[in-house]
C-alpha cells in the first residue's frame, strides 16, 4: 500500500503558527482519554516556535496515568477538529486508545446552566 502525505494547514505547522493564528489546542491521552486545553504559547516555549506538533507525543499530566497525549487542533470554536498525526503507526493506535473524555462527556458539568 503507498504511503499517503497528509496535509497539514500552515495555521497549524508549527506551535508559533498555532500561537499567531489563536487556533485552539487540546491534547488527548491515548491511555485514559483524558481531554485538556492546551496553551499554544508554552508549548512555543517548551519546543521552539518553529517545532511542529505533527506526531508529537507528550506525557499525559493526570494523576496516576502514565500514558501519552497527541495533540488536536480547530481554527476556532465551532470548527472541525484536526488530529495532529500522521504517521500510520500512531493513526492505526488511536483505534485502541480509551476513548475521548472530558469535563461534558462525564456529566462534570452542564452545558449552559450551572449544576445545581
Amino acid at each position: 500500500m503507498s504511503s499517503i502525505d497528509r496535509i497539514i494547514p500552515r495555521w497549524a505547522s508549527s506551535w508559533g503558527q498555532l500561537t499567531r493564528s489563536k487556533a485552539l489546542v487540546r491534547s488527548q491521552c491515548r491511555c485514559c482519554g483524558i481531554q485538556q486545553r492546551v496553551d499554544a504559547s508554552i508549548q512555543a516555549l517548551r519546543f521552539g516556535a518553529g517545532t511542529s506538533p505533527v506526531d508529537q507525543l507528550d506525557g499525559c499530566n493526570v494523576v496516576g496515568c502514565h500514558g501519552r497525549v497527541y495533540f488536536l487542533v480547530a481554527r476556532t470554536y465551532g470548527r472541525q477538529w484536526l488530529t495532529m498525526l500522521s504517521r500510520d503507526e500512531l493513526r492505526a493506535a488511536l483505534a485502541s486508545a480509551a476513548p475521548a473524555a472530558n469535563a461534558v462527556s462525564l456529566d462534570l458539568v452542564r452545558l449552559g446552566r450551572p449544576r445545581s
